[in-house]
């Protein structure tokens, strides 16, 4: 059996979900998933329990000693990017920030902006944005879905933090990797994974449905949309395109990590 971690976002559960309801050939291989915050997931990178799991980019420097970064199923693409928020009206250095996990993509990408030293708070995601809309004054970087449904929530964009690390280096971003124990045949993995995407794309409404059963806080219209958004090109395969992006910005975190 091979043991897999995600989170339970619809991105996530669509990519996976010709696998999750035994639709594609895994080559005679049974899947067992598990589901958890993305934070939790990367410090589960770092037990070894799973054979494959779903982590933020910035997290796989932690674990690449035990696991291969596989080209597919992952995230990567412009407009996807973590979004700072506040609860007020304005942006404060100096107050505290709620940030969805310390080796996350989102919490490196707040340093690349900020370029200075901060309070943080780390929360998991779900709780964080609770938090951004019951607290006024508080502030924090949600992700995901959330993009959505800030606006009607109350909340003010301080900055979208994907938008400058385009801006500022021209390259998508890489948010979630699936990487792979590398006694594992890392080839025939990838393969069925692209075949369970395949089929997702193929049989959309009952891929859709198993989304909404991980996500039934969602509407209907706010799943497709971060389907539409966050599973893309990228994520069937990186290409040649995708791996120099996830290079450059690997060797970011790489140089970040060297000057503490």
């Amino acid at each position: 059996m091979l043991k897999m971690a995600i989170s339970p976002c619809p991105n996530d559960v669509f990519i996976f979900s010709g696998l999750i309801l035994n639709k594609v050939n895994a080559n005679g291989a049974e899947w067992h998933f598990d589901y958890f915050d993305i934070e939790t997931l990367n410090e589960k990178a770092l037990s070894g329990e799973f054979d494959l799991l779903k982590i933020s980019y910035a997290n796989y420097p932690r674990c690449s000693s035990n696991y291969n970064l596989l080209p597919s199923g992952g995230a990567l693409g412009r407009g996807v990017g973590p979004l700072l928020l506040t609860g007020g009206d304005s942006w404060n250095p100096d107050k505290e920030v709620m940030v969805p996990g310390l080796y996350t993509t989102a919490n490196f990408l707040l340093d690349f902006w900020a370029k200075r030293r901060l309070t943080k708070k780390f929360i998991a995601f779900n709780v964080l944005y609770d938090a951004l809309r019951e607290k006024k004054e508080a502030q924090g970087v949600v992700i995901h879905e959330k993009r959505f449904t800030y606006a009607a929530d109350g909340l003010t964009l301080i900055q979208d933090l994907g938008a400058y690390w385009e801006e500022k280096t021209g390259c998508p971003i890489p948010l979630g990797c699936v990487i792979a124990k590398k006694h594992l045949d890392a080839v025939a993995l990838n393969e069925t994974i692209k075949q369970s995407l395949t089929w997702a794309y193929q049989n959309r409404e009952e891929a859709l449905k198993l989304c909404s059963q991980y996500a039934s806080d969602m509407s209907p219209d706010v799943i497709e949309a971060h389907i539409k958004l966050y599973v893309n090109e990228f994520s069937l395969e990186l290409g040649s395109a995708g791996e120099s992006a996830v290079k450059f910005f690997l060797d970011q975190v790489e140089t970040k990590s060297a000057a503490r």
